[in-house]
């Protein structure tokens, strides 16, 4: 496999792109996403990853597999179990590139194979991109490869059969893809995705659109809710009300890991029921650093989705985390890592929010929280009892709102901010009968219990 870095910003994290078939750098060219340095993987004919060991700086790497670079991502995971991998994200491919329910049917295989040349190709390209207007936006930026070159790749992979077992975090099949069968896609995902999402649009992928609905742009998490620390408290009245129903349930005694503590509404009560209480954030608030001050408590303002890796395994026997998960790239990867640092009778207490979270605003912006519903967690983590309600909070206004919001530091997830969206929020928001505005908040509370 070949290796480009493509956009370098020298951020600690990563987006690993493992394009499709016949496919080099020249098409991605645009591709960003602001938090995240971007690479790209291609060329399947020897799936060896001399370049590996350019990618142990990071500390997340982000898999964005498409169609066959889905097996090769999956033996480079697997290969590569060292790497501090978050999302996995799977778009149009199965992990069986040559299969009649699958993945591509033998016979469209074989015969693609057979009849390749530089007219079938652009033919193959034409139906990738789902016609004329995006086959001509693709034109512009064509791979540059040799026909003989790319008929050795397509050999190759045919020749591997399955990949190996790798659960992805979400598989993404568009309903218009002409090169792989969406009904084969999803057949070959019941069983090895945690989420499944069905969208328009062709084979290719918009991958700006897919890094910012599917990787969250963490730096502007933390700006976001330092910059509303002073208005969150007396805002933030369904957090609170999470919070206090997950603290309801907290153990008393052993040594405790809160994760977001944010203003630290939950630290000092938990300090308090327990024996040692070590606190993490992305930035920790003044609250935070006065408690840890006194001794009462350890604070660390890091990236938990990622240190979870260094806590030792059965060492935590409550993890509390009120509210903060829906930011990480990847849930079900690190649902497991809370398991394995549980400790025998550990409990872990962990709120996040489903899709329906601030529907009005997203259904007028035209954006999704991308947040998984109580099933899909239920997915991700059979052992735990996995719960959800729906809130309601009503304001005077779709402005009023919005500035609830604003002063919560909420809206860093794909809620656009622009005059325009700002504007058409505000004249299509769904009211109540009586001219109120409505917002609504969907809790998903997650415990887990580890008995032995």
């Amino acid at each position: 496999m070949r290796y480009k870095l493509l956009h370098p910003h020298r951020s600690p994290r990563l987006a690993l792109i493992f394009a499709g078939w016949g496919m080099d750098p020249h098409p991605f060219g645009g591709v960003g996403r602001e938090g995240y340095d971007i690479a790209l993987v291609w060329d399947y004919r020897d799936l060896s990853a001399p370049w590996a060991g350019e990618l142990a700086d990071y500390t997340e790497i982000a898999v964005i597999a498409w169609s066959f670079g889905v097996p090769a991502a999956a033996r480079f995971i697997i290969g590569h179990p060292s790497l501090p991998f978050t999302a996995r994200i799977a778009v149009n491919g199965t992990k069986q590139p040559v299969d009649d329910r699958l993945g591509i049917p033998e016979e469209i295989f074989g015969g693609t194979l057979a009849s390749l040349d530089g007219r079938n190709l652009m033919k193959f390209h034409r139906r990738m991109c789902g016609g004329g207007a995006g086959f001509r936006l693709f034109s512009e930026h064509l791979p540059q490869r040799d026909v003989e070159e790319l008929r050795d790749e397509l050999r190759a992979i045919g020749g591997r059969g399955s990949a190996g077992d790798v659960m992805w975090d979400t598989a993404i099949i568009s309903s218009g893809d002409l090169i792989i069968p969406p009904r084969n896609q999803m057949r070959a995902w019941e069983t090895d995705a945690c989420g499944i999402i069905t969208t328009d649009g062709p084979h290719l992928p918009d991958f700006n659109a897919l890094l910012n609905s599917h990787l969250t742009d963490k730096r502007l998490v933390e700006t976001k809710f330092r910059k509303a620390a002073a208005t969150y408290e007396s805002n933030a009245m369904v957090q609170r009300d999470i919070t206090d129903r997950l603290l309801a349930a907290v153990p008393e005694g052993g040594h405790a890991l809160e994760i977001g503590a944010g203003t630290g509404y939950a630290t000092a009560e938990l300090a308090r029921r327990t024996s040692t209480l070590e606190v993490w954030d992305l930035t920790l608030s003044p609250a935070v650093e006065e408690l840890a001050s006194t001794g009462k408590i350890s604070a660390r303002a890091c990236d938990a989705e990622t240190a979870i890796a260094s806590v030792a395994s059965g060492s935590i026997d409550l993890l509390f985390s009120a509210s903060t998960v829906q930011w990480f790239n990847s849930l079900p990867a690190f649902l497991r890592e809370v398991w394995r640092v549980l400790a025998p009778g550990g409990t872990a207490l962990i709120s996040t929010f489903g899709p329906q979270t601030m529907t009005e605003i997203h259904t007028t912006a035209g954006t999704t929280p991308g947040f998984p519903d109580a099933d899909t967690i239920r997915r991700m983590i059979p052992m735990a009892e996995v719960t959800e309600e729906l809130m309601t909070l009503t304001f005077a206004s779709p402005a009023e709102a919005l500035r609830h919001v604003r002063l919560t530091g909420v809206n860093s997830l794909g809620t656009a901010s622009s005059p325009a969206v700002t504007r058409r929020i505000i004249t299509s928001y769904p009211l109540s009968p009586d001219g109120s505005a409505p917002l609504t908040y969907q809790p998903i509370y997650i415990t887990i219990r580890k008995t032995s």
